[in-house]
């Protein structure tokens, strides 16, 4: 191996541990990230701070996101971007085993590309199904749950 070589792979390395170090000081527990937690995060501004927004860590400093425009990967820049919108507020650890954890990756990754849909594949949704196996988001449940009472209410109001 040429000395060049060796000089590359060290600033390669370098350059990789500063991205970690800058990735530790952005997400909450990142040193202890274990493949099939979920990030979970907030809009830092407007109306969206109501909602939680879920993205799944793959291992390796690569996340999966269900975003607008899909399910995808996310590179470091990519998260670096994301999270300039969105503050990490936990993580959800994934119960299982090394075996499980590579399971759910592996679920993870065979939803790349899938279309995002608000009601039924958001980002919730989409972590629910890696960590348990199931299509389901509390957030869009209880948004129905609010959106029937109001008009119930409504409804009710106006027969009198």
């Amino acid at each position: 191996m040429s000395l060049w070589t060796l000089k590359l792979q060290a600033e390669n390395l370098k350059e990789s541990e500063k991205k970690n170090r800058n990735m530790m000081n952005i997400i909450p527990n990142l040193p202890t990230l274990f493949a099939g937690n979920v990030i979970v995060a907030k809009k830092r501004k407007g109306l969206g701070r109501i909602l939680n927004h879920y993205i799944v860590y793959a291992g390796n400093n690569i996340f999966v996101g269900n975003l607008s425009d899909g399910v995808k990967e996310l590179h470091y820049n990519e998260l670096i971007r994301l999270l300039q919108d969105y503050e990490p507020t936990g993580v959800r650890r994934f119960s299982g085993l090394y075996f499980q954890r590579n399971q759910a990756v592996n679920k993870a990754n065979s939803k790349l590309g899938q279309r995002y849909s608000f009601i039924n594949f958001n980002c919730e949704h989409f972590a629910n199904w890696v960590q348990f196996g199931k299509i389901e988001s509390s957030q869009v449940t209880t948004g129905f749950v609010i959106l029937a009472s109001a008009i119930f209410l409504k409804l009710v109001s106006t027969d009198e």
